[in-house]
């Protein structure tokens, strides 16, 4: 067997029309399908070549919210672009959004804006820099990460 690629995520909301509001309105990602399988909610989002590669699963009523202290999803990113610009205005929208920016990072591989979604989830929007650099040095993976000034 050989994983050919990252089919799609479900996270896991607390509610489910809050987190519409985030991951559709203020990231602008694509919602292909509202459903309800099994009597839960769930939203489904497409980038455009597959059915989909987020979905949103609504938990029960008082289920509690992301918990970083625990094994589970650290964060999930989105590549937004290839210029620092990009990461700007994306940056720009989300403070006009009242998204909450947790920090903007310089790794060696790429320029992050980090958010929280209404869970508690990160999210990372980012760019990549030269990609030889993870290419020529794959150790450069996680090698660092500095504040980004955006």
């Amino acid at each position: 067997m050989k994983i050919r690629e990252l089919g799609h995520v479900v996270l896991q909301v607390t509610d489910l029309d809050r987190s519409l509001k985030f991951y559709r309105d203020a990231l602008g990602l694509p919602l292909v399908s509202l459903g309800t399988p099994r009597g839960r909610r769930m939203a489904f989002f497409s980038l455009g070549e597959k059915h989909h590669d987020l979905a949103l699963l609504e938990l029960e009523p008082g289920s509690a919210p992301q918990d970083h202290t625990r094994a589970g999803v650290m964060h999930i990113a989105f590549k937004i672009g290839d210029d620092v610009e990009t990461l700007r205005e994306a940056k720009a929208r989300m403070v006009a959004a009242k998204v909450p920016v947790v920090r903007t990072t310089e790794h060696m591989t790429t320029l992050s804006l980090y958010l929280s979604d209404p869970d508690g989830i990160t999210v990372e929007l980012y760019i990549d820099t030269d990609p030889a650099t993870w290419r020529d040095k794959p150790n450069a993976l996680g090698a660092y990460a500095k504040p980004l000034a955006l």
